[in-house]
């Protein structure tokens, strides 16, 4: 497997226009969001066990050779289903001294506790685990975004609950503009990913064979 390499797209990713008068042209895109999302998940639940731990791990290298500022609290996440196991990433951060938090899904998005590893993980929906409500949260500088699809673009379609957005939106409103990165595998990249106003596009996204950046 190829280490990860680093591309610069100086692109600026457009959202589709949608005319808020008419229901056909949100139908078009959420239409095509679930057929990207529906092909991108069936090439990543394909992929065998020991690919997948072998390009995670390559996944958790990259992330660990990112330009992190010294400090800046990070959020991630444990992999449910085939998503990409970020554990040694997770490790790696909390040893230089980065505060890692874990999503946990409230009404208005996420909230993100603090995690360090070793800590005892609770079941909270969705298959997730995170730590309890005793946990400290935190701000995220950086966050480690999972995805069901993506373009080279810096488009990303999620799961379908837009908890993500939300969140983003509600870190922009407060002032504070994080670094998105999209973690995925490369059998999750598709040709176009369709894009809404409300959808933020990604900064960065890290698979195993490549890392890919964007200018905003």
């Amino acid at each position: 497997m190829r280490h990860a390499l680093a591309v610069s797209r100086p692109v600026r990713r457009l959202a589709i226009p949608i005319d808020v008068a008419s229901d056909s042209p949100r139908a078009l895109v959420a239409a095509e969001k679930v057929r990207v999302r529906k092909l991108a998940l069936t090439r990543r639940d394909g992929l065998a066990d020991a690919v997948r731990a072998e390009g995670s791990a390559v996944i958790s290298a990259s992330v660990l050779a990112l330009d992190l500022e010294r400090g800046s609290a990070v959020s991630a996440f444990l992999p449910i289903q085939s998503e990409v196991d970020l554990t040694e990433a997770i490790a790696g951060l909390a040893e230089r001294g980065h505060p890692v938090g874990l999503p946990i899904m409230v009404q208005d998005g996420l909230v993100f506790r603090r995690f360090r590893p070793g800590d005892a993980l609770v079941p909270l929906g969705f298959g997730t685990r995170g730590p309890g409500p005793e946990a400290d949260e935190i701000l995220p500088d950086v966050l480690l975004m999972p995805l069901s699809a993506f373009d080279r673009l810096g488009g990303r379609v999620g799961y379908g609950r837009g908890y993500y957005d939300r969140t983003v939106a509600g870190l922009r409103a407060a002032g504070r503009f994080p670094r998105l990165i999209g973690i995925a595998f490369s059998v999750q990249e598709v040709a176009a990913v369709p894009m809404e106003p409300h959808d933020a596009p990604l900064d960065m996204i890290v698979t195993e064979r490549d890392v890919f950046r964007f200018a905003r």
